[in-house]
């Protein structure tokens, strides 16, 4: 019986399991199919299921908020003392409480089939998935809130404190109020598997991934990198500097400046993650300053892009990994800008047999090639031609795979091509 029963509890924590990693497309879905079903409302009507909104759970009054919620945002944090959360679709703030006394006197009616009995279960069980889902999320982000609240009062990534997943975890399950009933276990594993592709919008009106805001020591140096070089044209312009900073000046400065002991290996590792050319290389200041905005670099395979890239709009850039194109004005290692509804879906295309464009797979072919991307919720193709604009007058020349400007641009021109070689 004990077998049986570990069994049973094994089997229920990867039904979980796999239940917390759902899109909240299909999430959303999910609980649409459960709640026409007519068992559902059967025993709504009779009081046995009673449905209900989290406590202190808020849905966010804004005509594109059930776009938001397809595209991954699942909240918006509002300012003020508390930052109140406004999820973005009622099912992420649902929750559904059972009334066990009718529930009983409902199963022990001698005529009710055996088959009724065991659909009931399931729908029960259903319920219970979603509020755990529900309850480990609305947990997370009020922990991440209260973590994180100078980022959110000053939208300064700077203010990220250090927080990991098990940290957020043990302060979950510490604090948690045993009088709501919870009988599930939060731990670093489930916190990862749901946020994984969550994000959220700040106060200052600012898409997060909800992943983003656990930082540790490397996620607060790339910070840091991003803050200093984000001045390094200027300080050039103004004579402060005569040429970029090596590796080495940046970590002496993110010593002096920002407290943060880090060696000079350290500093190049974050800074090739951040998609950052070395010294040497770095003269397109102002395009490297937007492009440290960018997701961390991906390999550019189909695995790679399956398990890493959003299925949601933005801006993404294809380069090459590790070494440049030379542009008129500058070395680059990006040779595509795009952007699309579906990122995930459009770096597939491009992968695929169908892909259009010859220079783009020519690189696939014969170089080692990766991906970053943008999450940009409304206007992707603006963003895009924003991206690709000031690449253009960093380096002289469009994007070496780009041959056409931007639909967002007016009419689509044809980009002259410049003549390029591979460092």
């Amino acid at each position: 019986m004990t077998r049986v029963r570990k069994r049973n509890e094994l089997v229920g924590k990867i039904i979980l399991s796999n239940f917390l990693g759902y899109s909240v497309e299909k999430f959303i879905t999910f609980i649409s199919d459960v709640e026409e079903s007519p068992l559902y409302k059967k025993l709504v009507q009779e009081g046995i299921i009673i449905p209900k909104f989290l406590p202190e759970a808020n849905i966010l009054k804004r005509h594109d908020a059930a776009a938001l919620a397809r595209d991954g945002v699942i909240a918006k944090i509002e300012g003020g003392a508390n930052f109140p959360i406004h999820y973005t679709a009622r099912e992420f703030s649902m929750e559904y409480q059972v009334g066990y006394e009718k529930l009983a006197r409902c199963l022990d009616n001698i005529e009710l089939l055996e088959e009724d009995r065991k659909n009931i279960s399931r729908l029960l069980n259903k319920l219970r998935r979603i509020n755990t889902r529900n309850q480990i999320v609305h947990k997370i982000l009020k922990g991440v809130v209260e973590y994180q609240r100078d980022y959110f009062a000053s939208n300064d990534e700077l203010n990220l404190k250090h927080l990991t997943r098990a940290e957020l975890a043990s302060f979950i399950s510490d604090s948690k109020d045993v009088s709501q009933g919870f009988d599930f276990t939060i731990d670093a594993s489930r916190v990862s598997r749901v946020t994984r592709e969550l994000s959220l919008i700040t106060p200052k009106g600012k898409e997060v991934l909800l992943r983003s805001l656990f930082s540790n020591g490397r996620d607060r140096a790339k910070r840091c990198i991003k803050a200093i070089l984000s001045h390094e044209k200027r300080d050039i312009g103004s004579g402060h500097i005569v040429k970029p900073y090596t590796d080495e000046e940046l970590r002496c400065k993110i010593d002096e400046e920002y407290g943060l002991l880090i060696t000079r290996r350290e500093v190049g590792h974050c800074r090739k993650e951040l998609g950052i050319s070395p010294y040497f290389k770095r003269n397109g200041y102002v395009y490297h300053t937007l492009a440290a905005n960018f997701s961390q670099l991906y390999p550019f395979t189909s695995s790679s892009v399956k398990g890493s890239a959003p299925a949601c709009p933005g801006v993404y850039e294809l380069c090459l990994d590790g070494n440049g194109i030379e542009y008129p004005t500058g070395c680059c290692q990006t040779f595509y800008i795009g952007s699309a509804k579906n990122i995930r879906k459009r770096l597939l295309s491009h992968l695929s047999l169908s892909n259009k464009n010859g220079g783009i797979e020519r690189f696939i072919k014969e170089r080692n090639c990766v991906f970053r991307y943008l999450r940009v919720p409304q206007g992707w193709t603006q963003e895009e031609k924003r991206v690709y604009s000031l690449f253009v007058s960093t380096y002289g020349d469009s994007p070496l795979c780009n041959h056409m400007s931007p639909k967002a641009a007016g009419s689509a021109t044809r980009v002259p091509s410049c003549v390029t070689h591979l460092k």
